[in-house]
């Protein structure tokens, strides 16, 4: 039953509210009613050592009538005006709530008598003390009757005590104004609940617009605002992954924007390395070569270029998984041409080399991989051996085909690396590419030596017969 009224509407939960609320007040002030005498008599009756609140004049009253009645006479009837004045003073020493009627003892007719003062006072009085006598159907009179000795004999003296009727009009009016003022907190307290609420809710939307998309949104029930809320928290997460997927787009943007500059850099220093060779040399024997290897880099710039979109590839993800690698079978001669060309502009840039591959170019084996990625590999690499290698120590090159083809390439590290401003751009483009195409890069620094291996794994090696020919593609995903 509580788990369907969680999820009742904010309006139906307050109708509810206010009908058990009510009810159960209305419930309250008859049952505080029906308790009125025992709040009489507890009020009124020496329950402890402090006087009661509402005083019972009945001992003192009797005592002043036995001691004053010996001083009057008894009216011999109600026709006798002057004998009932001479025993006003008797009857008038009784208090405002307190009416006094004297009857003969034998024939039981009346002789005087004094209402309560307070019906005489004003209209006012008189309209509550009725009121109050009316409230009570009369029960709030009290009824004492004795025999009383006067100066000219005895007579019945009867007492009616009224002090019931002062209790029960205040007693009604503060029950009364308890029991709404009870409707009226339930009421309101649901009511605070709600706006608490919804001042949190908007404290949430302030902090959203300030920019802190973090703090999470409580909870706030099943009802409206409950889904409110979850909606308002769902949409701050929202817009807080938007925030994070742009951050990573933009460091994504710069990342490529470097990579680009540096893969683009290389080809073209090794290009100009080769044209001022041929400058300062025109007649030197390897001239068509260098011619060749100089139309080689442009090519490799204009695929570059042309493939600048692969670049997204490597740095965002989401183009990774919209976009697809150009897989190509390349043989082992590719690779060690690669390795060639740049232990050659190595040694042209002042370099020592120590090349060694075996007899990786009789190897019949292909590798699946994407040609323009694999040089972009290299170029990186060997920039950073430019940059960041010692000249005075040789560069070892080294590779090797059994299960795996592995590539190796150490060099001295140069001791003034402080003053070269390193974005380690380079090798971070390496190490994606190497991922994108399920390959391995291993690198180790040791005693001053840094070395990076290549390692492509054998399900990347097919035999000759069984590999895809070089002028079709396959889709890496």
């Amino acid at each position: 039953m509580l788990k369907k009224i969680k999820y009742l509407k904010i309006q139906t939960k307050m109708f509810l509210l206010i009908f058990a609320a009510g009810a159960f007040c209305m419930l309250l002030f008859r049952f505080l009613w029906l308790q009125k005498w025992d709040a009489w008599y507890f009020l009124s009756t020496d329950v402890s050592s402090e006087p009661p609140i509402f005083k019972k004049p009945q001992n003192d009253i009797w005592d002043k009538i036995y001691n004053e009645a010996v001083h009057y006479n008894v009216p011999e009837s109600e026709d006798d005006k002057e004998a009932q004045k001479a025993i006003e003073p008797f009857l008038s020493q009784v208090d405002d709530y307190t009416a006094i009627y004297i009857y003969g003892l034998e024939d039981g007719l009346y002789r005087a008598g004094y209402y309560p003062r307070i019906m005489l006072q004003n209209d006012t009085d008189a309209v509550l003390f009725q009121t109050g006598l009316e409230w009570t159907d009369g029960l709030g009179e009290q009824r004492i009757e004795r025999p009383v000795k006067f100066k000219n004999g005895y007579a019945n003296v009867i007492v009616v005590f009224y002090h019931a009727t002062s209790f029960f009009i205040p007693y009604t009016i503060c029950s009364l104004i308890f029991c709404i003022a009870l409707f009226l907190f339930t009421i309101l307290f649901f009511v605070n609940r709600k706006m608490k609420t919804i001042i949190r809710l908007k404290q949430n939307i302030l902090q959203m617009s300030s920019g802190d998309l973090q703090t999470q949104v409580k909870n706030a029930g099943n009802d409206e605002l409950g889904i409110l809320a979850q909606e308002l928290d769902r949409l701050r997460q929202t817009l807080h992954d938007n925030f994070l997927r742009e951050q990573q787009i933009h460091t994504s943007n710069q990342e490529l924007i470097t990579a680009l500059s540096h893969d683009l850099r290389t080809p073209l220093t090794i290009l100009k390395g080769y044209l001022e060779i041929v400058k300062l040399n025109p007649k030197n024997d390897m001239l068509p070569e260098y011619i060749a290897r100089c139309i080689n880099k442009t090519d490799d710039i204009k695929e570059l270029t042309d493939r600048m979109f692969e670049y997204a590839l490597v740095y965002d993800d989401t183009v990774a998984q919209t976009n697809n690698l150009l897989l190509t079978s390349l043989s082992c001669a590719f690779f060690l041409n690669c390795l060639q060309e740049h232990a050659d502009f190595l040694r042209l840039t002042g370099f020592a080399t120590e090349l060694s591959v075996a007899d990786l170019a009789e190897k019949t084996e292909t590798i699946l991989a994407d040609e323009t990625m694999i040089k972009r590999v290299f170029n990186n690499l060997f920039s950073n051996i430019i940059k960041y290698a010692d000249k005075k120590e040789a560069v070892v090159i080294t590779a090797s085909l059994d299960t795996a083809l592995i590539i190796s390439m150490k060099n001295k590290i140069k001791t003034s690396l402080d003053q070269i401003e390193s974005t380690q751009i380079g090798m971070k483009s390496v190490q994606k590419i190497m991922e994108k195409i399920h390959a391995d890069i291993f690198l180790r620094t040791n005693e001053g030596y840094f070395t990076v291996t290549l390692k492509f794994h054998p399900t990347h090696l097919s035999p000759a017969k069984d590999t895809t020919p070089a002028s079709q593609s396959q889709n890496l995903y």
